[in-house]
């Protein structure tokens, strides 16, 4: 039976160059899920009995965002769940087995033929250790821990050769070869997936990513752009670039590939385009939507060593999968910290906020002993940034605390322990002065809380605002890990994206022969968005110099070298 299935720009290099290794690098609305439809039925076919190994961070992003696009395409191609797959069960007894002997289903896609498709999640020690597999597909790359990958699953992508193989019974091109999906890495830990693309300026001298970002801006640009004649000459343009990156496949048998939204324009439409543009931050937009890659600022204020301090940790695996086992593999994901894994329901939260005319936020912690990025209990305490909320104010009318403290109440709807540790910010002990007769930013948000059913825990440091020398100095001690008075901080990375942009972007200036973070991106002027500012680091400031700050003796005498500009102070 004929099937007709369109694919779009972005899909199609994969299907029509047929590389072993296919490096994507796309943004939302190009496909990406459904291309590991189309690899997972193109191994089905070619390599029955044969085991593929989908990699994620967690379960949770297989299952909720992975998964759902897949399915629809094999449905699409004629593939029915419980008829020609099953999932997450023992396959029925007239389904062929794998060449590699497989006792434990719970992580399996198994298929009638014997193809078996076994979900890795990198939350889940050793879970990538087992079965020889003949193809590996990663998801979202830019999130997974590298060397764990290589060291756990990489090595397994070695089985069946004498079937497989070019010289076996049943060759097939793409044996022990690989797919890699991620959008645009934010981070350096990220970045290595990048280097795939290489080849294109050593075997036809094109610089790829310069190139792509002007497509990018440029794109951008097309968005605001009414006049049918500049229309017309921007589209031109980004033609003519696109013509100097036309995909093509590296001796070594890689294509890489960068994708947006417009590869996909003819099925999602201008009209998509623009409108998440306007409710989407920039950042996100950007990045998610446009693929654009940015750029880390050097000299930074606070030097969080990404693959020590950040862990990636969305859902509790073994809930997840119980819950989706009971919806058959339908799970929808949910806005609540139902399944944050990071956040102990019978533990109080503490919270911290920044309040200012262009943005108001949170950024939500909880102190454990549990280091999650080692996945270890510790002695030590551990600050975890575990979440972050913001609104905008319209033209500046309204700081929207009501709104801020709703997104936070309707988060935790389902947290056990309604005690909340709210750091004050003292900025927010002003009024509104937009509004008559107002309360505070604090008192108003603390009296919504309440109203939520909180037992709100007030905590403030007493005196004058320390000086950013002395914030520097604590966050240098901190982020160094060498003194057991102080905490390990770690942050959330999926949860805390502009915390983390928010530190990592802030710069270190000289004034006066004064330290300071360099405040700039927080003015209009800047051109930089407030939720990518500084404002997420001043808040991050705030709790750390309240809880810690009395591990800086005042007869303590230390030097921390920093850079700037080149000139080590």
């Amino acid at each position: 039976m004929e099937k007709n299935i369109y694919v779009n720009r972005a899909q199609l290099p994969g299907i029509l160059l047929h590389p072993k290794t296919h490096v994507q690098v796309h943004g939302r609305g190009t496909g990406k899920s459904f291309d590991v439809g189309f690899i997972i039925d193109y191994c089905v076919r070619n390599m029955p009995r044969s085991i593929v190994a989908l990699t994620g961070k967690t379960f949770g992003q297989l299952l909720t965002r992975t998964l759902p696009s897949t399915f629809k395409l094999l449905g699409m191609l004629g593939y029915a769940k419980d008829v020609n797959y099953v999932v997450g069960k023992r396959p029925p007894s007239h389904f062929l087995d794998s060449y590699e002997q497989i006792n434990k289903f719970d992580n399996m896609i198994s298929f009638a033929n014997g193809t078996r498709i076994a979900m890795i999640s990198q939350t889940e020690k050793g879970s990538g250790r087992g079965a020889n597999t003949d193809f590996e597909i990663v998801d979202e790359a830019c999130l997974i821990d590298k060397a764990q990958y290589d060291y756990e699953v990489g090595p397994t992508n070695r089985g069946n050769n004498e079937i497989f193989g070019p010289k076996g019974c049943k060759p097939c091109p793409l044996h022990h070869g690989a797919l890699f999906t991620t959008s645009m890495p934010t981070t350096s830990e990220g970045r290595w997936i990048l280097e795939y693309a290489k080849y294109y300026e050593e075997e036809a001298g094109i610089d790829l990513f310069t190139i792509w970002n002007k497509i990018v801006m440029l794109q951008v640009d097309l968005l605001d752009i009414t006049d049918k004649t500049q229309f017309r000459e921007c589209w031109n343009e980004i033609v003519r670039l696109r013509k100097k990156i036309v995909p093509f496949v590296s001796k070594n048998n890689i294509l890489f590939t960068t994708a947006n939204a417009f590869d996909n324009i003819e099925m999602l439409g201008l009209s998509y385009l623009k409108e998440n543009r306007k409710k989407l931050p920039n950042l996100i937009f950007l990045t998610e939507i446009m693929n654009y890659l940015y750029n880390k600022v050097e000299d930074c204020f606070y030097s969080i060593n990404e693959q020590k301090q950040v862990y990636y940790c969305d859902s509790d695996q073994e809930e997840l999968m119980r819950a989706a086992k009971e919806t058959n593999f339908e799970l929808k994901e949910t806005n609540s910290s139902l399944y944050d894994r990071d956040c102990n329901p019978s533990l109080p939260i503490e919270i911290v906020p920044d309040w200012g005319s262009s943005i108001s936020l949170f950024c939500v912690c909880q102190e454990r002993n549990f280091d999650f990025a080692k996945g270890l209990t510790t002695k030590l305490r551990v600050q975890n940034f575990i979440n972050e909320f913001f609104v905008k104010p319209d033209n500046n009318s309204n700081v929207l605390i009501k709104e801020l403290c709703m997104k936070f109440t309707e988060y935790y709807r389902h947290h056990q322990c309604k005690e909340l540790h709210y750091y004050r910010d003292k900025y927010g002990d002003h009024r509104n002065p937009n509004v008559v007769n107002s309360k505070s930013f604090n008192q108003e948000a603390i009296e919504n809380f309440k109203k939520a059913g909180w037992k709100v825990i007030e905590e403030q440091y007493p005196g004058m605002e320390p000086p950013y020398s002395d914030k520097y100095l604590l966050w240098g001690k901190i982020l160094r890990e060498d003194d057991e008075r102080l905490p390990l901080v770690r942050w959330n990375g999926y949860k805390c994206r502009y915390t983390l942009i928010s530190m990592n972007n802030a710069m270190v200036i000289d004034r006066d022969g004064h330290l300071e973070k360099n405040k700039y991106s927080e003015r209009k002027s800047s051109g930089v968005l407030p939720e990518e500012a500084t404002h997420f680091s001043d808040a991050a400031d705030k709790i750390v110099w309240a809880k810690y700050r009395q591990s800086l003796k005042k007869d303590a005498v230390e030097f921390v070298p920093i850079r700037i500009g080149g000139t080590t102070l």
